[in-house]
């Protein structure tokens, strides 16, 4: 009985310094990276706002091959979605949800994972033509920690976790519209 006393003890002050690493903890994360794309930048927009046009660039399409997307409203513009199930270790399931788009430079949007554990963030695309071919990408993202998770995010890094999977968006993003950029000069010129 006394050994049952000694281990609800040890629990009960780790569940108390839980708890208050809980609110000592981060209670929010924002990840932003920065790019150049080689490309004009209406062509970088339409890249970024039609979300069919994810499948060709988006990192996490390349992790995971065989997530299956469906979508919904007017591709584009702002009430579109674009829903995907993939695998649990590498996707999950979620939807991102364009909440604005405003052509040329502004993209903004909603995303929701279905979890465990569920989490919403809110993120964007902001774009600056540095010249008629070459377009300047920020991409952000930004959310809240459930209070809960706050003590677990001490030892996790959310800018080295996101960051490098937009890096590698933001490189795709480049490639893809490169070559859709050298394609609409060959059909315009032959």
């Amino acid at each position: 009985m006394k050994i049952i006393k000694i281990i609800l003890k040890v629990l009960g002050i780790l569940v108390l310094l839980y708890l208050i690493s809980a609110f000592f903890a981060k209670s929010s994360y924002k990840v932003e990276r920065t790019g150049t794309v080689h490309a004009a930048q209406i062509l970088v927009f339409n890249n970024l706002s039609f979300l069919h046009n994810w499948e060709a660039w988006s990192p996490w399409m390349e992790r995971d091959p065989k997530t299956k997307l469906s979508y919904e409203g007017y591709d584009g513009t702002a009430g579109s979605k674009m829903k995907w199930v993939g695998d649990k270790q590498k996707t999950g399931s979620g939807q991102i949800e364009i909440t604005m788009a405003n052509p040329p430079s502004t993209i903004d949007y909603k995303l929701t994972f279905n979890g465990p554990p569920k989490s919403n963030s809110i993120g964007s695309f902001r774009l600056s033509e540095l010249n008629p071919d070459k377009t300047q990408v920020v991409w952000t993202t930004s959310g809240d920690i459930p209070f809960v998770f706050r003590p677990m995010m001490m030892f996790m890094d959310m800018d080295k976790m996101m960051g490098t999977d937009f890096e590698r968006g933001l490189f795709r993003l480049d490639s893809v519209c490169i070559k859709q950029y050298k394609d609409a000069v060959n059909q315009t010129f032959y």
